[in-house]
């Protein structure tokens, strides 16, 4: 008995996933440059053509972990906000969801991602496009206006709240890194980054 369309479209869907899913062990273990579609066709048990079915290039694939990157960090913060209590409270929240992540390796992975996206020079003119477009959502600047929110209740110091974003986002990147290079390293209690915003 034939598929129906709706069968097809689910096997489409998840057959592109798990191409996505490889694709990010792939790239976080051998960089933009050095992945090959082979490579990723390996990873994902499937033949080097049916990648090219789903995905014109390691490019489109690559463009596509960077805009999931970026979406998982707005969302993240977007929900945040819709939590009960002050802007702090909010930031603690948000903060125990992605230390919650860390156990799922994947979230980890996609934290360097965007730290090739941004630092290397070989990642597609698409993605250096996207992160410089006025239109594109850092999580830097969707968290500000939290911050600001909390500093007018007097509750988050007088600090300028882009530096205080900038330094909470490069102290969760760190911990992402080092839960990376180190499996087994705690993770701290959201609290104590907390303190930072006091």
């Amino acid at each position: 008995m034939p598929r129906s369309r709706e069968q097809n479209l689910e096997i489409r869907n998840q057959r592109s996933e798990d191409i996505l899913h490889a694709a990010l062990n792939v790239f976080s273990r051998r960089g933009m440059v050095a992945t090959k579609i082979s490579d990723i066709a390996k990873e994902a048990h499937l033949s080097h053509g049916l990648v090219y079915h789903y995905f014109a290039s390691k490019e489109e694939i690559f463009t596509r972990l960077v805009r999931r990157a970026a979406d998982s960090s707005v969302q993240i913060i977007e929900q945040s906000q819709l939590q009960a209590g002050t802007p702090l409270a909010k930031i603690k929240w948000m903060t125990e969801q992605i230390f919650q992540s860390f156990s799922e390796g994947q979230y980890i992975l996609l934290f360097l991602i965007m730290i090739q996206a941004s630092t290397s020079d070989a990642v597609p003119d698409e993605v250096k496009q996207l992160l410089s477009s006025p239109e594109f959502k850092s999580p830097v600047s969707c968290l500000v206006p939290l911050i600001v929110e909390g500093q007018q209740r007097q509750e988050i110091i007088q600090q300028d709240p882009v530096q205080l974003a900038v330094a909470y986002y490069a102290f969760i990147q760190g911990l992402a890194i080092n839960k990376l290079q180190w499996p087994q390293a705690p993770v701290p209690d959201a609290e104590l980054i907390i303190k930072m915003f006091k």
